[in-house]
């Protein structure tokens, strides 16, 4: 009852989107999970309980074939500008011998792009941000230096979710740490990330100005490694998850068929999720169902966060005049064991027991099996893949002019397209130049008279994305691929090729049966990364983010000019 009760408040509140007044500008709020899979929340066939978004999907529109980065870097710098993340300065996570330092691949936010809170700083907007940034940590491109007047960020990747803030790993040591409004700030022993997050942007919301409208982005570190929550929440999912994988897989495959995300004639991968878990110990079963525990309770509170936020719109006058969106940076991340060469002695410091797993001090991911659950349907690819569970994540809209509210659109849309149609609903020109800034023109297009219900046509029939030679080219149901494993090369892998249509999950590779399609979308592709400034990896991986190992200082290059 106390969770339908919760839902029927949220949806109450976010019925009210739909009566803003005519002529005024409309509020925005950014919500992105990191690392979360396909069908972990309820609007998309999860288990997990999330009242909150549940409600703002009921009230919006869910995009199940929305597209992004393999990876989280890559992915905000695509959505902060509108453009490619080379164009952006985001060409990788690293860099390789013929990428090193090389214009596309600066490992910042570059001069070449205009971002979101730069337009919307510029339109009169009261620009905030709290969570993960990972955009960069030279002049020029931290948080206040890109358009937000307020930041509270985790500059890094990722983090310890509690006030130890210890990073990924032993290379990210010297680059993780917090902010606030560009200043280093140390951490109360209260803290929890999404609490943190969630409660500094509603002190921030409620401090602007009722006369003035807000740009908030609100980015989670939850559900990224370390699995970390709050004992309580811990605790509401006692004895879930003990069947193992199998029994959690097939009930997201039902509840998938049941929304329409999928049908009973979507071929399905075949995964030994039985057997594994019949091969693990009584113990090591025990062990790996609490981490899944650990997975959801950050998620439900994530949520529950969400929906603190969401009041603090309603108390402030803004709930009937907010567009919001919510999505995720990548898929699940099926990787467990050391995080970008760090070294064992780094593992050695936490207490990974079955009692402290969780808490303060433990250090766990769930691994390739949960992640192949989280990730359901899309079991054979994950985070790092140009594979659709990889590239192929959640979208939410809510916004007062959407027409149709409640359903399931198949219709692609793009991480660089939500840039564009925040602007038209804004009523902000992107093309005009924020001097002494060039423009290049965003790859993105607006979206906002197809949510409107103004046009009938969506603006969007291609996309394309590359990152690390992990590559994919999308025209209509078609897809070209190119998977790219063990530090193999672009061209020692071939494309392949896959009809969305009938086989959403990438079963079955068509690339020997039509090479005439894969030759014309191969060169459709070749057009995309020449225009988004792609340049091949080549050679041995150097270096993670910029950084040299050495001196621990960072080498990106200079803000390059596009002619």
């Amino acid at each position: 009852m106390k969770k339908k009760a919760v839902a029927v408040a949220l949806s109450s509140l976010l019925s009210g989107l739909g009566h803003a007044a005519d002529g005024e500008r409309p509020n925005v709020l950014i919500i992105i999970a990191d690392d979360m899979g396909y069908s972990d929340i309820s609007p998309f066939g999860g288990e997990i309980p999330t009242p909150n978004l549940q409600a703002l999907a009921e009230q919006g529109v869910r995009m199940s074939q929305y597209y992004t980065s393999p990876m989280s870097a890559p992915a905000r710098s695509m959505l902060m500008t509108g453009n490619t993340n080379q164009q952006a300065g985001m060409g990788g996570m690293w860099w390789y011998e013929s990428t090193i330092a090389r214009p596309g691949y600066e490992m910042r936010l570059t001069e070449r792009v205009t971002t979101m809170p730069e337009r919307f700083k510029e339109a009169g907007y009261a620009t905030m941000m709290a969570g993960k940034w990972h955009l960069g940590y030279a002049d020029g491109a931290r948080p206040l230096d890109r358009g937000f007047e307020r930041a509270f960020a985790l500059m890094g990747g990722g983090a310890s979710h509690f006030d130890d803030a210890v990073p990924l790993g032993t290379v990210e040591s010297f680059h993780t740490f917090y902010t606030l409004n560009g200043k280093p700030v140390s951490l109360p022993q209260d803290f929890y990330s999404s609490k943190a997050y969630a409660t500094q942007l509603q002190q921030w919301i409620t401090d602007t100005p009722k006369d003035r409208p807000v740009f908030a982005y609100l980015a989670f570190t939850a559900p990224h490694d370390p699995l970390q929550a709050p004992d309580d929440w811990i605790a509401k999912f006692d004895g879930k998850y003990d069947a193992g994988y199998q029994p959690v897989y097939q009930q997201r495959i039902d509840r998938l068929k049941a929304l329409g995300i999928i049908s009973d004639r979507t071929p399905l991968p075949q995964l030994a999720l039985e057997q594994e878990w019949q091969a693990l110990t009584p113990e090591q079963q025990k062990y790996t169902a609490k981490t899944m525990q650990v997975y959801a309770a950050m998620i439900a509170y994530m949520d529950d966060q969400i929906g603190g936020v969401m009041k603090t719109l309603q108390q402030t006058g803004r709930d009937k005049n907010t567009i919001i969106i919510f999505a995720t940076d990548n898929g699940a991340n099926p990787a467990s064991g050391f995080y970008y060469g760090s070294k064992p002695e780094f593992w050695q410091q936490f207490d990974n027991s079955y009692a402290n797993l969780g808490r303060k001090g433990s250090f766990i991911s769930y691994g390739p099996h949960w992640a192949n659950v989280s990730n359901a349907p899309y079991a054979n690819h994950h985070k790092t893949t140009s594979g659709q569970g990889g590239i192929n994540t959640d979208f939410i809209i809510s916004a007062p002019q959407l027409k149709q509210r409640g359903g399931i659109d198949k219709t692609p849309i793009a991480v660089y397209d939500i840039a564009p149609t925040l602007y038209e609903f804004a009523g902000i020109d992107a093309t005009k130049a924020l001097q002494p800034k060039p423009v290049i023109p965003m790859v993105g297009v607006s979206f906002k008279r197809y949510f409107s219900d103004e046009a009938v046509a969506a603006p969007r029939s291609t996309y394309a994305v590359e990152l690390h030679n992990q590559a994919a080219y999308m025209d209509g149901i078609w897809k070209l691929r190119r998977l790219v494993a063990g530090g193999a090369q672009a061209q020692t892998a071939p494309w392949g090729l896959f009809n969305l249509q009938d086989d959403p999950l990438e079963l079955h590779d068509l690339a020997a049966s039509q090479p005439e399609r894969v030759k014309r979308l191969s060169a459709e592709y070749q057009r995309y990364a020449d225009q988004g400034m792609v340049i091949e990896a080549v050679g041995k991986e150097v270096d993670y983010l910029g950084i040299d190992p050495q001196t621990r200082r960072y080498i990106g290059v200079e803000p390059q000019v596009a002619e």
